[in-house]
């Protein structure tokens, strides 16, 4: 086997193990005699519920339908509530149900849980319909107060909120009721702190409450439940990587207030400063940090320097690091065959990486994920703190790691001071190959994004990479775009097989692409209109390198005649692009951009073969969008209609 197939298969994904269904696994307990676990359920209902489950997982587009269903299966739980929702399968189906249930079934099995909130809120199912319920519950007592304007920044909190009348679908009674079990539980959480902290799914519910009182909809890095009544998600696709805002909804003062005292007490705690070191309460931290964050700066900010001089860093830390030691190995490790995976890996392994001459918080992966969270509701002043007593000058090592160069990605996605961000970048540039090698390459990610988003550093960053990707030689530099897609050394790429089908890497596609994005982008559009047709078509028709043609065709600073060059590149091959899934996508972006002169050559080209279209799903997506029937029945009227429907669209 080559190199370069090694290090491919090492860049793959790792093959997750299958998920247990829970609806098979339900069906199973059910032909045992078994009607779940947790509390008793007759089998006539448990065998109903089957049946529910069932036809939700197929899914129910139909709004009358849906509501029938969830009128109809709470209906059946009438009395029988408390000892549905212990059960593991009626647990589930009612806790998909809640988010649709009438005002008047909600408020039924908020009547029901609450004299039995203590028991409840610490069972392994019921605790899970506690959480429902108290998410629908504040979603509908705050529905009234949303600005229906989305385009404020979330970021900070408005000085002057804009009164609109938002007409609730919601009785006043429901809304009050709603509010006031939101209020009741929350408080009632926060009298049992000292025992909810620790208690395993009466955490959660502690989790839920701070993000219901402080308006928090996703926590960055979670993605928006898939609804199984097939409902769409909408805009809400959650918070990704190297992405550093948050939305928050309005929420009245005294859920604040609630939130302020839960960030109090908490912090006035003996154990505060070890709770991040443990899965269970570091997780609580993580969520209190990103709801106090709304509501009040100053307690965000005593929290954070706790945080920092009593458990991340304290003053008392010993560093026991030789630092002699650590700069012979470093200079070992730059003169090692950079060829050779092992030697590197080896490298890595000793050269500089010593835990032990590390902060404390960089031995628990607990606290590392505190810390991340800290990074990103740290205003200027306190992320320069944390990254002086954290991070400086132990970057090389940390980006190195297979746990930790995580949390050097967040340090630079929240690095907005183009002052902190140079010595970052200078500190890390004589890394680029240990990260090649070790495959920690988010890092390279997080670092072309800083550099187009603060807007510096971006040629250092292009030239470093070129270097370490052995694509400075003359000859070599115009393979630098494939170098990057693969993320592989340019020796260690067959040449002579770039026409065939290759692995991308995606974080190589997402550098290139954010290259194309800088202020000056010419060597890597250069390099990539240089490339035959046919190894631009592999490129183009990949699930990750389709997304190139993205940043060729709308990058702010590459050039009209880059663009007319690459529509001239791809001319007879837009019906090999069209017929393909992840080509047909990039077509479409070409098409886009291309003149009404281009354009009338390119319908030209793909209706002379118009039947090889229809015969693929995706070349009859394009045919059906781009009116190919009609271009081949009369090119003038086709011509005329599309400048009629562009004229539309701009204005």
């Amino acid at each position: 086997m080559s190199e370069e197939t090694q290090v491919n298969d090492e860049n793959k994904k790792r093959t997750r193990k299958k998920r247990k269904n829970f609806l098979s696994n339900a069906k199973k307990y059910a032909k045992k005699g078994q009607m779940g676990r947790g509390t008793k359920m007759p089998e006539e209902l448990y065998q109903y519920f089957v049946g529910i489950l069932d036809a939700i997982k197929k899914g129910i587009e139909n709004q009358e339908e849906r509501n029938v269903l969830v009128n109809n299966v709470l209906e059946r739980t009438k009395d029988e509530e408390i000892n549905i929702i212990g059960n593991q399968l009626g647990c589930r189906v009612i806790e998909l149900l809640l988010p649709y249930a009438s005002p008047a079934d909600l408020e039924r099995f908020i009547n029901a849980v609450t004299p039995e909130l203590r028991r409840l809120c610490s069972d392994n199912f019921s605790s899970h319909v506690i959480e429902t319920l108290l998410r629908v519950s504040c979603t509908r007592a705050t529905e009234h107060l949303q600005n229906l304007d989305d385009s404020e920044d979330c970021d900070e909190i408005p000085k002057k909120k804009v009164k609109l009348e938002i007409v609730s679908k919601y009785s006043d009674e429901h809304v009050k009721t709603c509010s006031e079990f939101t209020l009741k539980l929350c408080k009632y959480a926060l009298n049992n702190l000292e025992d909810f902290v620790w208690d395993n799914y009466a955490n959660h519910i502690l989790r839920s409450a701070l993000k219901c009182l402080s308006g928090i909809e996703l926590l960055p890095g979670e993605k928006p439940k898939v609804n199984l009544f097939k409902e769409t998600v909408g805009g809400k696709k959650g918070i990704p990587p190297h992405i550093s805002k948050m939305a928050y909804k309005n929420v009245p003062d005294e859920y604040k207030g609630i939130v302020r005292e839960f960030a109090e007490r908490l912090s006035s705690w003996p154990q505060f400063k070890d709770m991040g070191y443990q899965n269970l309460t570091s997780a609580l931290l993580q969520v209190l940090l990103y709801a106090i964050k709304n509501v009040d700066k100053n307690l965000t900010k005593n929290i954070l320097k706790k945080l920092l001089n009593e458990s991340f860093a304290p003053d008392d830390w010993i560093a026991n690091a030789d630092d002699e030691k650590n700069k012979d190995s470093d200079e070992k490790k730059a003169t090692l065959n950079e060829d050779d995976d092992e030697k590197v890996d080896l490298a890595i392994e000793s050269g500089g990486v010593v835990q032990r001459n590390l902060p404390p918080v960089f031995d628990s992966e607990s606290a590392v994920r505190l810390l991340e969270a800290a990074l990103f509701v740290a205003k200027k002043k306190m992320y320069t703190q944390i990254y002086a007593k954290c991070f400086i000058n132990r970057l090389g090592q940390l980006a190195t790691m297979p746990m930790l160069n995580f949390t050097v990605q967040r340090l630079i996605d929240n690095c907005d001071i183009k002052e902190e961000f140079e010595p970052m970048f200078d500190e890390l540039s004589d890394k680029f190959d240990a990260l090649l090698a070790c495959g920690n390459t988010g890092v390279l990610v997080a670092l072309a994004k800083a550099c187009l988003r603060i807007k510096v550093k971006q040629m250092q960053f292009v030239n470093t990479l070129e270097a370490a990707l052995k694509c400075t030689e003359e000859g070599r530099q115009k393979y630098f775009p494939i170098a990057c897609l693969r993320l592989v050394p340019i020796d260690r790429i067959e040449l002579d097989k770039l026409d065939q089908e290759y692995f991308i890497n995606v974080h190589g596609s997402v550098i290139l692409q954010t290259i194309l994005n800088f202020q000056r982008p010419g060597r890597a559009t250069g390099a990539l209109l240089e490339l035959p047709a046919e190894q631009l078509l592999v490129v183009l028709r990949d699930a990750k390198g389709c997304h190139v043609a993205d940043a060729l065709c709308t990058g702010p600073f590459v050039g009209v005649k880059a663009r007319d060059k690459l529509i001239w590149k791809l001319k007879g091959c837009y019906q090999q692009l069209a017929l393909s899934q992840h080509g047909s996508r990039a077509f479409e972006q070409v098409f886009s951009v291309a003149s009404m002169e281009q354009k009338l050559k390119i319908m030209t080209e793909i209706s002379e073969k118009s039947n090889l279209l229809n015969g693929s799903a995706y070349g009859r997506l394009i045919a059906d969008k781009l009116h190919v029937a009609a271009f081949k029945t009369s090119q003038k009227k086709w011509e005329e209609a599309w400048r009629k429907r562009s004229c539309d669209i701009n204005s």
